[in-house]
């Protein structure tokens, strides 16, 4: 009831132009809000776990093969390439403490960093010709998987 009177109050002093801008603002701000979240079905699926390889992992008769051992840290996206910059910097995670992380990407070609302490560190795979760090390519409506170690131990 008390909207009411509000509404009749200002259509009273200025006529249906108040009422009309504020539905005019009011359905401006929904469409904005919606265009501003990213559409889910033009995203592909990132996800994987994170571990570390620690201690004596030196290989021998009647050694158990080290496991990593699962770890939260942060986890670095950026555009392909071989060594990581701010710059190229397209989203930046935190594994959970299972080692577990997601994320939604746009399709497209990508690197996998992770946080090591205050260095930010990689696996160099495709050498010797040309050397990306973890590269993975993510696609429309798919799941991709890259599980990745940091390497603390002794081999």
């Amino acid at each position: 009831m008390v909207n009411y009177e509000i509404i009749n109050v200002f259509k009273d002093k200025t006529g249906m132009r108040l009422i009309t801008l504020g539905y005019l603002t009011l359905f401006t701000l929904l469409l904005s809000s919606c265009m501003a979240q990213p559409q889910q079905d033009t995203y592909g699926t990132l996800k994987g776990t994170i571990g570390v390889y620690e201690g004596n992992c030196m290989p021998g008769p009647g050694v158990k093969p080290c496991e990593p051992r699962p770890i939260s840290t942060a986890v670095f996206i950026s555009s392909l390439t071989e060594t990581y910059t701010e710059e190229l910097l397209v989203k930046q995670i935190q594994s959970n403490n299972d080692g577990t992380y997601e994320v939604l990407l746009p399709p497209g070609k990508y690197s996998l960093f992770l946080g090591d302490g205050d260095r930010v560190v990689c696996t160099l795979m495709q050498c010797p010709n040309t050397c990306f760090c973890n590269p993975f390519e993510i696609v429309k409506d798919s799941t991709t998987v890259i599980d990745a170690e940091l390497d603390h131990a002794t081999w």
